[in-house]
Parts: structure tokens; sequence; C-alpha cells
């Protein structure tokens, strides 16, 4: 009965330092050989465009949480439940009841309306940030284009 503990002990001994082994073996220090940044990427018209884009795809999350906080959350339309059907762990009644909390099921459009309207912002910001020091045609158009999703997004944060 003894060898068997101390077979156990010893065993769990070795796995102990193996583990401390391998942890002090890792190095994670990294030199990225290009990086993406603002500075050196809006270079070309194709590239201001996609960046362009990106402004724009916030737009398509708002399809579905700003819609549900603007709607759901009044007495203009209700998810109706019947039984588990359409339930969702009450996420449907919290929203039109607004009573919802940090932990609630509703919670999860409140902030991917909030995420997704600010990533949008960060993102105009960026390209409006660079625009004034790029050559391209349309350059004053673009300009007024992120001006005004710009405030579009501004708007749903604020509604």
């Amino acid at each position: 009965m003894n060898m068997a503990r101390i077979g156990t002990s010893t065993g769990a001994a070795a796995l102990g330092a193996l583990l401390l082994l391998t942890q002090a073996c890792t190095d994670l220090s990294e030199t990225p050989l290009s990086a993406i940044t603002p500075e050196n990427f809006y270079q070309t018209e194709d590239e201001v465009i996609g960046g362009l884009a990106s402004v724009y795809s916030g737009l398509q999350g708002s399809l579905w949480g700003y819609y549900n906080l603007s709607e759901v959350t009044t007495d203009e339309i209700i998810v109706p439940t019947r039984g588990n059907d359409w339930f969702d762990g009450g996420r449907w009644l919290e929203l039109h009841r607004q009573t919802w909390s940090a932990t609630s099921p509703g919670a999860e459009d409140i902030n991917g309306v909030w995420n997704n309207a600010f990533t949008g912002v960060a993102r105009a910001n960026v390209l409006l940030s660079v625009l004034p020091n790029i050559a391209i045609a349309d350059r004053d158009v673009i300009t007024a284009e992120v001006r005004t999703l710009r405030a579009f997004y501004y708007y749903m944060l604020m509604d």
C-alpha cells in the first residue's frame, strides 16, 4: 500500500515538473513582418473604397438589434410567445416590458447595438483622419458620405 502512495506522489511530482518546464520554454515575443495601419494602408482609391465599405458594413448589424430595440421596446410591436415558441429565455418579454438587467437575454441586443454603432463611428473617424492627405478624384464626395454615415451612427446611439 505504501509503494502505491510513493508511486503516485512521484508521478504527480514528475508531471508538475514537466508542466513547469514546458511553460518556461515558451517565448511569446514576436516581431511582426508587416502591419496595416492608417498611415500605410490608405494609399490607393481601392483601399479608400475598402475603408468606406467597412463603415457601411456596420449598417447590417443595425437591421436586427437596432430594429428590436426601436420596435419591441415600444407599443408598436410585441413578439407573441406561446409556451416555449419565441420565448427565448424571456428575451422578448423583457424588452417589451423594459425590465432588462445586465444579465438579461435582451441585454445582447442593447450591447450589440452599442458596440456596432461605436465601431461604425470609430471606422468613420479613421477614414476621415486620412482622407485630407490622400489625392483621389472623389475625395470630397467620400468625405461627405463618411460624415453622413458617422452622423447616422451617432443618431442611433442617441436614440
